[in-house]
């Protein structure tokens, strides 16, 4: 029996409730098939590549490891395990910073009576999260392999696969910096490219593929405009226009802030971005902000972060790349890019819960010239990952979290969305019945305009 027959029984054919949380006992959800589905293979994918590498594992950490890779397959067949039951979930055992927390969230969600939680009862949003903070503890509570990040040669592997794009990317940067004429009307041109080179990068996501690589060979300007009437809504021209006005305005203090998703060619399309928004004088500037331990398969880490702009500048076999990797080495050392890794972003939190659970974060990002949200976790966190109407507006689902300016830049990878005109949803749903969880469309929203 597999695990999706097991917990078909437990589950309601229905649809989920409109304007509230995702829960995965519905059926009809995305949570459903991710939780029976592609949660347990990228669980079962993490603990074949451990087996798989085991020899490589053992030359590097020794042959005492060996005990910590049969340790973290069993506990990663636990988890399995209690996915498939149902089990009611259990406290983090690690002497991590973050297990306080996440065993008060356990306590929060638990009744009057003590029971706690289970896989297809609670909100979504907390159970999804709750696994790969559980793959992580297999990880963190052994001996040798405390901070082996198990994706981490799968996300190189990924921006390899990618390196022909990248060149043509990289090619078109390099030759437009080297340019002295290039005019307001060019940026104006030009700006919303680079802005859907990054948000159209959030398609190459390891986590929808148990790992597998995403080759990305189509040059990535030919596919912004082919890829437009995919576009379900584009508000783009709005951050032109701010971005543009900004550069009458005396401020040296234009920070942008970043939200990583992906690592891969994804975080390549987002160093792109950052190089021109520099470069053109649009921001100072840049904090890049990602995961702070191995999250959702290929989210970034400061691991994936400087291994790219590494492989970027000295290990590419393009000049061109090369030089852009350069580049970003001289940005870091100058102190105009920072990388940040806070805890929030690997809490079960959505991003509403900012400003009373921790206030120093909220503040920074108040600070903010522009924050840019990428990919679809971040915009589930965004809105509440509530199963908003599709019209209801990207504003009122963000609520009260408004810390300065936002723009997200997302592919449709699940059935929370917002922000579209009237009518648009319906007549999609006719042809493409799927199309909120393929990562087919997207969406470019912005608040604080």
């Amino acid at each position: 029996m597999t695990i999706e027959s097991k917990l078909f029984d437990l589950c309601i054919d229905e649809s989920p409730p409109r304007n509230e949380p995702l829960v995965a006992k519905f059926k009809r959800s995305f949570a459903f098939p991710v939780l029976s589905k592609l949660s347990p293979f990228n669980i079962s994918k993490t603990g074949s590549y451990l087996s798989a590498n085991k020899n490589v594992i053992l030359q590097k950490y020794g042959a005492e490891a060996e005990n910590d890779i049969v340790s973290i397959l069993e506990k990663l067949d636990t988890l399995i395990a209690d996915i498939s039951n149902n089990k009611p979930f259990r406290e983090l055992n690690s002497d991590n910073i973050d297990v306080k927390i996440w065993n008060k969230v356990l306590d929060d969600f638990s009744d009057q009576d003590g029971n706690r939680p289970t896989w297809l009862y609670t909100n979504w949003l907390y159970s999804e999260c709750y696994i790969h903070r559980r793959i992580f503890e297999a990880f963190e509570t052994s001996t040798l392999l405390k901070n082996y990040d198990p994706f981490f040669e799968q996300k190189m592997n990924a921006l390899i696969h990618c390196e022909d794009a990248m060149d043509i990317l990289g090619k078109f940067l390099i030759k437009y910096f080297n340019k002295n004429d290039v005019l307001l009307k060019n940026l104006r041109e030009d700006i919303p490219k680079i802005i859907k080179c990054a948000l159209w990068g959030n398609r190459c996501d390891l986590s929808q593929t148990g790992g597998d690589a995403i080759a990305q060979t189509e040059s990535p300007l030919d596919l912004v405009n082919s890829l437009q009437p995919l576009m379900l809504t584009d508000e783009s021209s709005k951050i032109v226009d701010f971005l543009l006005t900004s550069l009458n305005e005396s401020n040296d203090n234009k920070i942008l802030d970043i939200i990583l998703d992906n690592a891969g060619y994804e975080l390549f399309t987002d160093l792109c971005l950052a190089d021109y928004l520099i470069t053109y004088r649009l921001v100072n500037t840049v904090r890049f902000h990602g995961k702070a331990i191995p999250w959702f398969v290929s989210d970034v880490t400061i691991q994936d972060f400087t291994a790219t702009i590494n492989y970027t500048a000295q290990k590419s076999k393009s000049e061109t790349l090369k030089e852009l990797g350069k580049r970003w080495e001289a940005y870091f050392k100058s102190g105009q890019w920072i990388f940040e890794s806070e805890q929030f972003w690997t809490l079960p939190f959505n991003f509403g819960q900012m400003k009373s659970l921790d206030n120093d974060l909220y503040s920074k990002l108040s600070q903010s010239f522009l924050i840019i949200f990428k990919g679809d976790l971040n915009y589930r966190k965004l809105v509440g990952d509530v199963f908003w109407e599709p019209t209801v507006p990207f504003s009122q689902a963000v609520g009260s979290f408004k810390p300065s300016k936002l723009l997200a830049l997302r592919t449709l990878k699940s059935d929370i969305t917002c922000g579209l005109p009237e009518g648009l949803a319906e007549d999609i749903s006719k042809n493409d019945p799927d199309w909120l969880k393929i990562g087919k469309y997207a969406v470019i929203h912005v608040d604080g305009f």
